[in-house]
């Protein structure tokens, strides 16, 4: 039997801090040798694009695109593919197939759209929980969507945040945002008026937009130990940190082979000659399987990439799989009917 699992059935079958836990599992499975991933695949679909695309991600002469990623981690019992499409009529539509290592069937059908939203802030923390400064409190925020919010409420899990000052371009929605994250998350959850402001003192960095341009001047970083996650932009053509944040930081990503396959913070200054390859010290997995050194005590800023990989896609899949199998939620199908080869 395969299991469909939708939206509305995921939605508490973890908490965030088991979405960190699962996040890592599959990080540590990957960076030890034992998981492979295949990277992003962006099928671009010609056409003009529509006004109500919004992101300015797409290369000239495209109007959408089909994506598909994925992963093997064996150690956890999963493989699968993650398949989707983005800039239609209908938005992000997005499947998991999730396939099982030991038996080979298909487990389950699930969409993605809802664990997506978790998962994302889960890398963002993990990274944080590796990289950022001990005693971190106060954190700069570029955003104020839903990406936004599950950012605080994951950050929140591996650092005792006291402070946070958000930026965006909405000044509107930047006040309702903060009102609402301050109810929530009992802590200060400031908006400020310009990106300087936001980066303040602060000690972790977090930028989740759909800008295709840098959303901060990395001259305006206080000079201390600080972390960054830039978590919105995965094209060569965009980027939301600058030249001099990646020059002046160690660079980590959440999967080498992609993350110079389609991060334009690193990809821009590599063919300008700024960078070599060497200037990225490693990724999720060896920072999860200790085979490099998070931060060291000479570090200043480091400076963390993500555009989303199957690594995590499939950790996360697997683990809420176990939890809806135990709970007995989703829909059970068939594949594999009795069937003769014959014309």
């Amino acid at each position: 039997m395969v299991l469909l699992l939708q939206n509305h059935q995921i939605r508490g079958l973890m908490d965030i801090s088991e979405y960190i836990d699962a996040v890592e599992a599959g990080y540590r499975q990957y960076g030890n040798g034992i998981g492979a991933a295949f990277p992003r695949e962006n099928l671009w679909i010609k056409g003009d694009r529509a006004d109500s695309h919004r992101g300015g991600h797409l290369p000239a002469g495209s109007k959408a695109s089909f994506k598909f990623k994925g992963a093997l981690l064996p150690g956890l019992g999963g493989a699968g593919l993650n398949a989707y499409t983005a800039g239609l009529p209908t938005g992000l539509e997005t499947l998991l197939f999730l396939f099982d290592t030991d038996t080979g069937a298909l487990a389950a059908v699930m969409e993605v759209l809802y664990f997506d939203w978790l998962k994302t802030a889960a890398v963002s923390a993990l990274a944080a929980r590796y990289l950022a400064p001990p005693d971190s409190s106060t954190l700069a925020l570029f955003g104020a969507g839903r990406h936004a919010r599950s950012q605080l409420y994951a950050l929140t899990e591996v650092a005792e945040i006291k402070r946070v000052q958000a930026y965006s371009r909405d000044a509107g929605k930047r006040r309702a945002f903060c009102q609402r994250m301050s109810g929530e998350l009992k802590i200060d959850v400031i908006p400020v008026d310009s990106p300087a402001a936001a980066l303040a003192d602060a000690d972790i960095v977090t930028t989740i937009t759909t800008s295709p341009e840098p959303v901060f001047a990395g001259a305006s970083l206080p000079d201390k130990p600080l972390h960054i996650n830039a978590m919105g932009a995965h094209y060569p053509w965009v980027r939301e940190a600058d030249e001099y944040t990646v020059v002046n930081s160690r660079v980590f990503v959440d999967e080498m082979q992609q993350g110079w396959a389609e991060e334009g913070e690193i990809i821009m200054p590599l063919e300008a000659g700024v960078i070599d390859q060497s200037h990225v010290v490693g990724d999720l997995g060896a920072l999860a399987a200790g085979s490099i050194p998070a931060r060291e005590r000479d570090t200043r800023w480091t400076l963390f990439l993500s555009g989303g990989t199957g690594i995590e896609d499939i950790a996360v899949a697997r683990r809420l799989y176990d939890k809806a199998i135990a709970r007995g939620i989703g829909t059970e199908f068939q594949f594999n009917q009795p069937y003769e080869y014959e014309l």
